[in-house]
């Protein structure tokens, strides 16, 4: 049920924008910077595996693509796949001067910000082919190599620690499940928390099937004390919803 209740999520968020607004033309606004900033400053990063158009589109392409070219399937090795991890923060030092040297106001019309260039408007058309077409083949691409937004998420997060995950290495048997769950390839097994490390809040490795019942090794942790990642999804999806609305047709900033 977990599951289901976070794949519906995304696939509303996934729809609304690319369905919705980028091919039938029809714009129905379901995100709000301030509401994101704030899920971000208070859930963590749960908004990146939940609310996140381009992260959700990016899911079910990979998908589509472990159904379809089951064979075709490739995962960059190391250490290349750290190497290009730290390409995200690239682009988000240099993103950030075009805020700034643009005057651009990132709760405002901040896609002026990607007209600034040609490199802006290229990164731009190579996003939508990053989350439609390259997970189809290599999982998570977009989230992994070039979310700018992800690299300044993963940053506030190490931070400022609202949530992350702890795992008890007395109780971890070293299964390593929990590492082939995640979509984002954490070595969940070789960490004693999981805070900020490329972390989506999908909660893949703390779903019931993922660490065996004897172990339990791994708990989700808000604001130093231990709750279960269903109540606190449930929580936040509700807190989302209802901030969304308020911002952008009560208030309407």
């Amino acid at each position: 049920m977990f599951t289901i209740t976070r794949d519906v999520t995304r696939l509303l968020f996934a729809l609304n924008f690319y369905l919705l607004a980028k091919t039938l033309g029809i714009e129905f606004e379901l995100e709000s910077e301030y509401v994101v900033l704030g899920s971000i400053l208070l859930f963590g990063p749960l908004f990146c595996g939940w609310f996140c158009p381009f992260g959700a589109s990016s899911y079910f392409m990979t998908r589509i693509g472990n159904a379809l070219f089951p064979k075709l399937q490739f995962t960059i090795p190391q250490p290349y796949d750290r190497w290009l991890r730290h390409t995200k923060y690239i682009l988000l030092a240099f993103f950030l001067y075009l805020f700034i040297s643009q005057g651009v106001n990132y709760f405002g019309e901040h896609m002026e910000m990607y007209k600034a260039n040609a490199f802006s408007w290229n990164y731009i058309k190579l996003k939508h082919w990053a989350v439609l077409f390259i997970p189809l083949f290599i999982p998570g691409f977009f989230c992994k190599y070039m979310c700018f937004q992800k690299a300044g998420y993963n940053i506030i997060n190490r931070l400022l620690t609202v949530t992350k995950i702890k795992r008890n290495p007395e109780t971890c048997i070293g299964c390593r499940k929990c590492d082939r769950l995640c979509p984002m390839e954490i070595s969940i097994s070789k960490h004693d928390t999981v805070r900020g490390e490329d972390c989506l809040g999908c909660y893949n490795c703390l779903d019931n099937d993922s660490c065996p019942a004897k172990a339990r090794s791994l708990s989700l942790v808000v604001f130093g004390k231990e709750i279960n990642h269903i109540y606190f999804s449930i929580g936040a999806i509700s807190l989302y919803f209802v901030a969304t609305y308020l911002v952008l047709f009560v208030f309407k900033w």
